[in-house]
């Protein structure tokens, strides 16, 4: 049986309580469009929702703008030294470099706990961690960008039902982690650049990318001229130029072609 799937019966059994358990991680972190407020919220959510130990999130590539990379509880900076050594012996990056299958895995569903035992990154980071168990998956953005979370403990192995609930509820997450990337674009620094740089691609001026990139992020035609510092009915006309050039029917197009470039 693949990993993240379970029998008919299985399902038709767990799957109120594995109801219950996805609505309440998503709600944990729905709507959270500030990315390291997005990233805290969902390190603490996950690790009540499957009892893990540890709860690490890596995003990569790790030079881009505004990445996260966290650990809860912290982990010893010389073991961080030791993973970065050994990370590619890790059986679930490696699994996910083979088969680019992003969905919740354990290490259980891919070698026995004896053939863990032999390598070095058991010795060297999961052992003086006291990890024995470990499931993880990916949430890929739109772009080159992808979070990878990864759950570990030591005393039991996570079950099938914690891998399905995990899987129930990727699809959500990506989109929520999406959100906050292209909200964190909007709004900050080197990121917002980027993306009135992309703006003024596709056809608009500086000032009409500015006046759109205030409106994506829900600001009113009064609260954006303000903070431009220009009348309101320049402000109107800045949109209705973006409108024609965008070639979009409206406001609420423009502003979701905006998001849509910052998640690309």
């Amino acid at each position: 049986m693949q990993p993240g799937t379970c029998g008919r019966s299985s399902v038709r059994s767990i799957a109120p309580t594995l109801h219950r358990r996805a609505l309440n991680l998503i709600g944990e972190v729905i709507g959270l469009l500030e990315l390291e407020e997005f990233c805290g919220a969902l390190l603490t959510a996950l690790r009540d929702a499957v009892g893990a130990r540890w709860c690490a999130l890596n995003e990569l590539p790790a030079d881009l703008p505004h990445t996260v990379s966290r650990t809860d509880p912290a982990v010893p900076p010389e073991l961080h030294v030791a993973f970065a050594r050994y990370a590619l012996e890790n059986p679930l990056v490696a699994y996910y470099l083979r088969t680019h299958d992003g969905r919740a895995t354990r290490f259980s569903d891919i070698l026995t706990r004896r053939e863990l035992h032999r390598l070095g990154i058991y010795r060297e980071v999961y052992q003086p961690l006291g990890v024995e168990y470990q499931i993880a998956f990916t949430l890929p953005s739109a772009s080159q960008r992808m979070l990878g979370v990864a759950l570990s403990r030591g005393t039991r192995d996570f079950t099938a039902a914690d891998r399905d609930l995990l899987n129930l509820t990727r699809p959500y997450l990506i989109q929520t982690y999406r959100n906050a990337l292209a909200h964190t674009l909007l709004a900050n620094g080197a990121g917002r650049q980027i993306l009135i740089a992309d703006l003024r691609a596709l056809g608009l001026t500086r000032r009409q990318s500015e006046m759109l990139r205030l409106v994506a992020m829900g600001h009113s035609d009064q609260d954006a001229a303000a903070a431009l510092g220009i009348g309101v009915r320049t402000a109107q006309k800045h949109l209705e130029h973006c409108y024609r050039t965008l070639q979009v029917s409206g406001r609420s197009r423009a502003a979701q072609l905006a998001w849509a470039t910052a998640q690309t």
